[in-house]
């Protein structure tokens, strides 16, 4: 009977090397998830901040663009003022060249 008695110790050995085991195997997996988050969440963060800065850049050329974009729009409603007094300007011209020339029609030459 003595080798009755040793397979209950040997089983609970057997168990508490099982339990252990497991235990150490989930702490080192446990660990592991712990550090690839925390380098996720760095890496993660890097990124974001990248991301903040080049739609910071993209905001400041959205406004030069836009200041641009007024500056031209001024600058078009500018030249379609002189574009409007070089044609009457020009108008006046063709009269009086008209008129100038019905004049010289008008004097007799030698």
């Amino acid at each position: 009977m003595p080798g009755m008695a040793l397979l209950p110790w040997i089983s609970l050995v057997f168990l508490v090397v099982a339990v252990v085991g497991s235990i150490a195997v989930a702490a080192v997996r446990a660990l592991r998830v712990w550090r690839t988050f925390r380098r996720f969440s760095s890496t993660a963060s890097a990124a974001i901040g990248g991301v903040l800065e080049t739609a910071a850049g993209a905001e400041q050329h959205a406004l030069a663009l836009t200041e641009g974009t007024e500056r031209l729009s001024a600058a078009l409603a500018r030249l379609e003022q002189s574009r409007a007094r070089l044609a009457v300007i020009q108008a006046a011209a063709g009269q009086a060249r008209t008129s100038l020339l019905a004049f010289r029609g008008l004097v007799p030459r030698k």
